[in-house]
């Protein structure tokens, strides 16, 4: 009896999931075979009785000498309870399982997802940024600073500007040096100027979304690789002489390294 109770008291507590699930089958099946053997023995029971004793007193009395399979059909009673509550216990386990891959699906569908948009976000980017490139070398082809065109016309502004610099003696002729020139050369290169721009913003933005330093960024180098000497020498001035402007360009590179002729003019404007 206690071994019994040892085993029901084991089976309440035990995880099902710790059970294998071959296992499992056989146990059903061996509750299957007790309930029919229970059965047949009721059976027969009942049949050996009747053809065993002729009058219905020798009957009576041989039954009462074995009432104790009452005890014996209670006992099958309980088991056919234990037996109900081990197919819940199996089927809530399933359902434990197809939930648990369910989760684990989803999850894994949500990784799936989110790769697809970081992709689509990074094909988006590199299609706009070379496009900007393109848009920035097409400004240059269409430059027009008569009778100069083109790259040419880039080569004359950069050579009206250097020669105005030469004049400049401190940080206040440098600043108004190169805002006089902006005011009269500025519809020339104010386009080519904002694309620039636009276009290392587009790579700030890019380096915000992937944490990636700015000045190791390959589209860094490729916006740089971009800039002829007289390019960088129009950047330099242009877009340097103001301590905002300046300040978002030294996210991308040393702009003291940019074309100059003159290295107090850096000086002037950091000071």
């Amino acid at each position: 009896m206690n071994r019994l109770k040892s085993s029901v008291r084991k089976f309440m507590l035990e995880d099902l999931d710790s059970i294998k699930k071959q296992d499992k089958p056989n146990v059903i099946v061996n509750f299957k075979a007790i309930l029919l053997g229970f059965l047949v023995i009721w059976c027969l029971s009942g049949v050996i009785i009747y053809y065993a004793f002729s009058e219905w007193s020798d009957r009576g009395t041989f039954g009462d000498m074995f009432g104790a399979i009452n005890a014996l059909f209670s006992a099958f009673a309980f088991g056919g309870l234990v037996y109900t509550l081990f197919i819940q216990r199996y089927e809530l386990s399933l359902q434990r399982k197809e939930l648990e891959m369910q989760r684990l699906e989803v999850a894994r569908n949500g990784d799936q997802l989110e790769q697809q948009k970081n992709v689509m976000i990074q094909q988006s980017f590199e299609n706009t940024f070379f496009k900007m490139i393109e848009l920035h070398h097409n400004l240059i082809a269409s430059m027009n600073d008569k009778p100069y065109e083109g790259r040419r016309a880039i080569e004359k502004l950069r050579e009206f500007l250097y020669d105005e610099l030469k004049r400049a003696d401190h940080k206040r002729d440098l600043n108004k040096t190169i805002e006089d020139f902006l005011r009269l050369k500025g519809r020339h290169i104010k386009h080519y100027l904002n694309n620039y721009y636009c276009i290392l913003e587009l790579i700030e933005q890019h380096g915000l979304n992937t944490e990636e330093d700015l000045r190791d960024s390959n589209y860094t180098r490729i916006a740089l690789s971009q800039l002829s000497e007289d390019e960088r020498f129009l950047i330099f001035y242009t877009l340097g002489y103001k301590s905002e402007t300046r300040l978002f360009l030294e996210k991308f590179t040393d702009i003291s390294e940019l074309n100059h002729f003159a290295r107090h003019h850096y000086e002037w404007m950091t000071s």
